[in-house]
């Protein structure tokens, strides 16, 4: 059970889930907690949990060769479970997810088979396509938040748009950094990522400038924040996000070991959770 629950990556799911609980109970339109119909978002959240742990095991069972060089003290498919197994439970977890949906209602069963070929197409192809595999993933976080809009007719679509753009920015530096903690078996078949493509300096560039997009929104929002009489939430949002990220990059600048940039994913990891928290202080604004 512990290997299973390591290969679809149960923290990840835990944290997308929180996320979207936050959304749905801190920016709905009407009250800070939504204390009405909780099924839709019960549904939206088992439907997610269910498209995640699929994407994961399908990615790690196309990535059986390179983690072999990458990280083969995790290795976790044909070691402890089978890939046939593996490929099973991937199927029956769409399947699922797909059905749990469509009980939702059918546009929402239409974008999670439209999402599970997605990812599926992510592990199989585009994963190691330049720059293609990383704006899909993050791309993918940014869907799960806006989903919720399924479970709420209700929702602040304004706001869930700052932590949709904020989620998918930071989530696409924490892929190029994976990228570049795998470099040594990404190179060894010839995979098209940007570390691998373009060199480890020019991929510092390229996180440099999405830290600075990072920076600008949240800088800019916070700007008008204060305009608007707002204390706590953008200070919040400078001290817990905006700063990290400034140390971040500095942090990236220096790195040049596998474990430097092992560090700075968890760095931005736990930035990206310091804005989850942030949903629960727009409470103050209402």
């Amino acid at each position: 059970m512990v290997h299973f629950l390591n290969l679809i990556r149960w923290k990840n799911i835990l944290i997308i889930v929180l996320t979207q609980f936050f959304v749905y109970i801190f920016l709905n339109a009407d009250a800070c907690f939504y204390i009405g119909h909780f099924e839709p978002l019960i549904l939206v959240c088992a439907s997610t949990i269910l498209l995640a742990a699929a994407g994961y095991l399908i990615n790690d069972y196309s990535d059986i060769r390179i983690d072999v060089i990458n990280k083969p003290e995790n290795l976790i498919v044909e070691r402890y479970i089978s890939r046939r197994v593996v490929l099973t439970l991937h199927l029956v977890f769409n399947l699922a997810g797909v059905i749990i949906a469509c009980l939702v209602n059918y546009k929402f069963g239409i974008l999670t088979v439209l999402i599970a070929f997605i990812l599926w197409q992510y592990s199989v192809r585009f994963k190691y396509h330049f720059f293609v595999g990383n704006m899909l993933v993050s791309a993918m976080m940014a869907l799960s938040l806006i989903v919720i809009d399924f479970a709420s007719e209700s929702m602040l679509e304004l706001w869930v748009l700052f932590y949709a753009v904020f989620a998918f920015l930071t989530g696409l530096m924490r892929e190029i950094i994976k990228d570049i903690e795998d470099l040594e078996g990404d190179a060894v078949f010839n995979a098209h990522t940007l570390p691998n493509t373009l060199g480890i300096p020019k991929t510092k560039i390229v996180i440099y400038y999405l830290m600075l997009l990072t920076l600008t929104l949240l800088v800019l929002s916070c700007a008008y924040l204060y305009y608007k009489g707002y204390i706590i939430l953008p200070s919040y949002l400078i001290v817990a996000t905006a700063i990290p990220l400034a140390i971040f990059y500095q942090r990236t600048i220096s790195a040049d070991t596998k474990k430097d940039f092992s560090l700075l994913s968890r760095m931005i990891k736990l930035i990206m959770l310091a804005g989850v928290v942030s949903m629960g202080l727009r409470c103050g604004m209402l």
